[in-house]
């Protein structure tokens, strides 16, 4: 959820601070040695000492602590951009410790590209240390080489004939060269994190009226703009950067036609639709919507960070919905440390584990199936005697091994001392009390949809869900519905996108006519 604002970071410090992502999923070992229990998380090393660490999406907490272990690593040196040569290292060692002579070469060869390290190390042990200069480019050391008669080495030099001391130094030093000019290290598993750019709000309010305002950027929104851009629109999607379930909780999708492999995951399907709509002249602006006025002409709309507000001739509203919470003690506290509503995201943080699912729907069943492959046992806790999830979803969850259903009972309170240990179950038939001793609870009641900010301006139903006319239409001319924002019922990434294609359409056709 926060990638952007890590990103921006990692630009911002380049050269004074090294950020390295963890993908937990596939490396859950080393989530479970870092006491991983929510995502994301943040953890700060210095000399491979950790000095602090935070869970959450909170981008002034990521840059308050970024900078503070900037600052605290600076205070020692970070000799970024520097080096020890192996003619400095000499004559530090002949002044300091004339034992390490004869292994000057070596020594230089091993530091070549921890400068800090062997700064660190010397003055600790020597109470000085060796003098430091810039680091050569590649066609630096190429003429330093040349000039001092040896063979030239570099980039396109030849490098079999040096030393095995000496190549190993340059092959580090070429090696540093490569993160210098930005190339690919390792096996380029970053290589699909290039930014998706996203247009500045204020940009956006000075650029007078717009055709098309569509407000979300999931599948429902980001397939409308594509239609839209397609028909020469130039519509413009508000949404945060992170928005959304599908790109919020990193779930798998194996059930959108056509996406398979490395994007068949939410991340991975919502940059490919950002990426064809931008392709289109859609514009993207990271911003959440606060408000709307829809009773007047031109339709104005405010986002975070704005005064001034954007004007558009048409709207098409594709807000989504968000998971539903119990609201019951406790369940606040300890969400990010045992508290989910996400079994895919979080589920493999409990490998081996007894954990719960709450409800008795299709999503609670398919998280209590997800969650007894890794998981030691799994509770389903429903608050009535039969389970409303489909036939077959139910019959799996009734006849797994792994699985069982804590009939009539609905949580009352979470408990734990920092993590969460167990959950005070109440029955919804004699009222008895029992506790339940889990490592996770996984709540999967429902959703709400996004609507908070429209009461009072269109037609909805009681569950808040935006009514539609006809089509798309809603009860506002010139205003559209499409994706979980009006949809109850299905609920999928396929569908939202359908709904989102038939906005844009209607929306076509109501500028046409105006």
């Amino acid at each position: 959820m926060i990638a952007p604002a890590f990103k921006r970071l990692a630009k911002e410090y380049k050269g004074r601070a090294v950020f390295l992502k963890v993908d937990v999923n596939r490396n859950y070992e080393a989530a479970s040695a870092c006491s991983i229990r929510g995502m994301p998380t943040f953890q700060f090393y210095l000399h491979k000492k950790k000095i602090s660490e935070f869970s959450g999406a909170d981008e002034r907490t990521l840059r308050r602590y970024t900078e503070s272990a900037v600052d605290r690593s600076e205070e020692v040196g970070t000799y970024v951009g520097l080096e020890v040569t192996a003619a400095a290292l000499r004559a530090f060692y002949e002044e300091h410790d004339q034992s390490k002579l004869p292994e000057v070469d070596a020594l230089a060869a091993k530091y070549a590209s921890k400068t800090a390290v062997l700064m660190r190390v010397s003055s600790q042990k020597y109470g000085s240390s060796p003098r430091t200069s810039p680091r050569l480019s590649e066609g630096e050391t190429k003429k330093a080489r040349a000039g001092a008669g040896g063979a030239p080495a570099g980039l396109g030099g030849d490098l079999s004939a040096l030393p095995p001391a000496e190549l190993r130094a340059e092959v580090a030093r070429l090696q540093d060269e490569l993160r210098r000019r930005g190339a690919p290290a390792g096996d380029g598993a970053d290589d699909d994190d290039e930014e998706v750019p996203f247009l500045p709000a204020e940009n956006a309010t000075a650029e007078g009226v717009h055709r098309l305002v569509i407000v979300g950027g999931g599948p429902a929104g980001l397939s409308a703009a594509t239609y839209a851009a397609r028909a020469g629109l130039r519509p413009l999607v508000l949404a945060p950067a992170f928005g959304g379930q599908l790109l919020g909780k990193g779930v798998d999708v194996e059930n959108y036609p056509g996406v398979v492999g490395e994007h068949a995951t939410g991340r991975g399907l919502v940059e490919l639709m950002r990426r064809q709509a931008l392709s289109f002249d859609a514009r993207l602006v990271d911003a959440a919507v606060l408000d709307m006025d829809l009773a007047s002409r031109p339709f104005a709309v405010w986002v975070n960070g704005t005064r001034e507000p954007i004007r558009a001739h048409a709207v098409i509203l594709a807000c989504g919905a968000e998971s539903r919470w119990l609201q019951v003690p406790g369940e606040e506290a300890f969400r990010g440390r045992g508290v989910s509503a996400c079994a895919t995201c979080d589920g493999f943080l409990f490998r081996g584990k007894d954990v719960a699912v709450v409800g008795g729907g299709d999503t609670a069943m398919e998280d209590a199936l997800h969650l007894a492959r890794s998981s030691r046992r799994v509770t389903v806790v429903h608050r009535r005697g039969r389970l409303t999830a489909s036939r077959f979803l139910a019959e799996r969850v009734l006849n797994h091994s792994s699985i069982s259903v804590q009939w009539n009972q609905t949580v009352e309170s979470f408990h734990g001392a920092g993590d969460l240990s167990h959950v005070m179950l109440k029955s919804s038939v004699g009222g008895q009390k029992d506790r339940l001793d889990v490592s996770a609870v996984f709540v999967a009641i429902g959703h709400d949809p996004q609507t908070g900010f429209l009461r009072g301006k269109i037609e909805m139903d009681s569950a808040g869900y935006v009514t539609l006319k006809g089509g798309t239409a809603t009860s506002v001319p010139g205003v559209f519905a499409a994706g979980d924002i009006a949809d109850h019922t299905y609920r999928q990434a396929i569908t939202a996108s359908g709904t989102g294609a038939m906005a844009a359409l209607d929306a076509e056709r109501y500028l046409n006519a105006i």
